[in-house]
């Protein structure tokens, strides 16, 4: 299976494919708040063009158009005039942390504990299966997306760069599927992670390094193993910030 890392559009979302209009649309907008919300697409990057999206998304360019309307209004990309113009990603910086905290604060303990749950069967299946079928390369590009994490200076970027080392683990899994229910799940709790201050990324640096040694020493139990403990702390400190912010 190619990387995610090559080409954000190659991962099917669950594109709505129907003759209606509004629900291609629907479809499109979707898609791409996944990509957006999971941090294939970072702030402050360009689309591509109209024509080159409806392409890879296989649907009209007045349907993209609508759809990027959609996406305007909801105030998640911006299009900028002139020299170097087009649809750009709009980077929330800071804000993260209030829409984090806003969102957390509003989703039950439960349902979070519920979502840490799927994260961490996923991500412990894909990162069995990479153990037993990853590539030279896609060892590679996993360390290589840990080393991203470990640089990173911003709690956003250090977020995104976690939630794209987990599709990835989907990818050197060779599974397609596996890695678009990835997508899914972690459009749900990565924008609930980008900007936690609680947790310590070098727990997670740590978390890192040993998933990426196990997977590239073939050892599926330590690999699983880890991904497990990995996404079970992570659960953990969504959790405690919850209950923090709705004891306030």
């Amino acid at each position: 299976m190619n990387s995610v890392e090559k080409d954000v559009f190659s991962v099917d979302l669950g594109r709505v494919r129907d003759d209606s209009v509004s629900k291609l649309v629907d479809g499109v907008v979707h898609q791409l708040e996944m990509t957006i919300a999971v941090g294939l697409l970072a702030g402050g990057e360009r689309l591509p063009t109209e024509a080159e999206l409806a392409a890879k998304l296989q649907v009209s360019t007045v349907t993209l158009r609508q759809a990027l309307t959609v996406l305007r209004d909801r105030g998640l990309i911006e299009t900028r005039r002139g020299r170097g113009g087009g649809s750009y990603v709009r980077d929330f910086g800071t804000a993260d942390r209030e829409r984090a905290d806003a969102q957390l604060r509003t989703t039950s303990a439960e349902k979070l504990r519920d979502l840490g749950d799927l994260v961490g069967a996923l991500t412990g299946a894909a990162t069995r299966l990479a153990a037993l079928r990853a590539l030279p390369e896609d060892v590679d590009r996993l360390e290589d997306l840990a080393r991203n994490f470990a640089e990173a200076t911003r709690a956003d970027v250090r977020r995104r760069a976690d939630s794209r080392f987990h599709i990835e683990l989907g990818a050197a899994a060779q599974s397609s599927h596996l890695t678009t229910l990835i997508v899914q799940a972690q459009a749900q709790v990565a924008p609930l992670l980008w900007d936690t201050d609680a947790l310590d990324p070098h727990d997670a640096i740590r978390e890192h390094s040993l998933i990426v040694e196990a997977i590239r020493n073939r050892d599926p139990d330590a690999a699983h193993r880890h991904a497990l403990e990995h996404c079970a702390r992570e659960t953990r400190v969504l959790v405690d910030r919850h209950l923090a912010l709705a004891a306030t």
